[in-house]
């Protein structure tokens, strides 16, 4: 088997497990209050921890994975947050959990641009297709960590996902890693200026925040308006973390038929769409799993293709790619956060209009600065 496909299936696999960690926290929130006896108002810290972690990992990662092995550093992150995820059932400290909790979003966040960065590298400008699978592999993971989390319970699911780490981590270990794209082929390419670059940042805050709330808090909005029992609020979110799995198999054949930016401004609108009809039925079981559905088949492709869009049209380094991730991490750190404290003051349905205003927002902003790159006004040569 040739090294790059060999590549690309352990960059998959990797995927695989951070989706399903990244899934894990919602379904576990009420295990992981009860076992430090905390109340509802301070879960959204866990979530606000994880993120700041992840931020940390993200801007730390991107420089890393420049300049050093990369396969070495995935093998490593894999098994620190293995131990990490295992301790997490016999923590009954607040505050040593929300310490594990930023351990482990380190590693996720590290991981993350090291897969995406690593990939790019082997595929070079046939990403978009290479990327919508990797991510695919990310939903698979988010709908088989709820189904665990409800078979097993907290402490078994935590230690299973432990499990399924650490000889992925051995992997990594013998596995070559790819070379950063040269510099010459680099020069042949535009540079993004600074105020662009940022408008994107914000936009990948935008994308990542509403993602991580939406799954995060669908269980307790389902659970707090009567929609759902405990049990059926965590197949309520394997139903989202489907929606997301259907949307990124879809997303492989059209990126390579679709103009994706298209494909982007589409998919916004059908988030818009479909948080308007959970808000406009509140109290209907029926809308609600409809619109979680379509959340999720329309967030699917959002950020793997903005990012092969962007590595398309201009230059995309190690370091950039941390500071997109970075602020993914950062939007996922405060938007859960704030609606966490929200929902409490405010009720549930704070859930859904915070998310429609912001990707609204993020459908005029992608729909303005692409256009511009497109047009070559936001770019200047290297």
């Amino acid at each position: 088997m040739k090294q790059g496909v060999q590549r690309i299936i352990a960059y998959y696999a990797a995927y695989f497990v951070l989706g399903a960690t990244i899934a894990s926290l919602g379904p576990s929130l009420i295990y992981l209050g009860a076992n430090t006896a905390t109340q509802t108002e301070l879960w959204g810290l866990l979530f606000l921890t994880r993120s700041a972690g992840y931020l940390s990992g993200s801007l730390v990662g991107g420089r890393l994975f420049q300049r050093w092995n990369g396969s070495a550093i995935l093998g490593s992150v894999l098994l620190i947050s293995a131990v990490g995820l295992a301790l997490l059932p016999a923590i009954a400290a607040f505050s040593l959990l929300l310490t594990v909790m930023f351990v482990i979003g380190a590693c996720k966040g590290s991981l993350d641009v090291g897969c995406n960065l690593q990939l790019v590298w082997t595929v070079e400008q046939r990403s978009a297709p290479y990327l919508n699978g990797m991510f695919l592999l990310a939903a698979v993971g988010g709908v088989f960590s709820p189904l665990l989390f409800s078979l097993l319970g907290g402490a078994w699911a935590y230690r299973a996902l432990a499990l399924i780490k650490i000889p992925l981590a051995f992997i990594f270990w013998y596995l070559p890693a790819p070379a950063p794209i040269q510099k010459e082929a680099v020069r042949l390419r535009t540079s993004l200026r600074p105020f662009w670059f940022g408008v994107f940042c914000l936009i990948v805050l935008i994308y990542v925040g509403g993602e991580v709330s939406f799954s995060g808090w669908l269980y307790a909005y389902a659970f707090s308006l009567n929609l759902a029992t405990e049990r059926s609020a965590g197949m309520l979110t394997s139903f989202y973390w489907m929606g997301i799995l259907l949307g990124r198999a879809a997303a492989i054949p059209l990126t390579r038929r679709v103009e994706l930016r298209h494909l982007v401004l589409f998919c916004l609108g059908g988030i818009l769409l479909s948080l308007g009809v959970i808000g406009l039925n509140p109290l209907s079981v029926a809308w609600l799993w409809a619109g979680a559905l379509g959340v999720g088949l329309c967030l699917a492709p959002l950020f793997p293709t903005t990012f092969a869009f962007l590595e398309r049209q201009t230059n995309i380094s190690g370091s950039m790619a941390g500071f997109l991730w970075a602020s993914g991490s950062f939007g996922g750190m405060l938007y859960p956060w704030i609606i966490g404290q929200q929902m409490a003051q405010r009720g549930s349905y704070s859930l859904m209009l915070i998310l429609a205003v912001s990707f609204g927002a993020a459908l005029a902003l992608f729909w303005w600065v692409s256009g511009r790159l497109q047009r070559g006004l936001t770019t200047s040569s290297s």
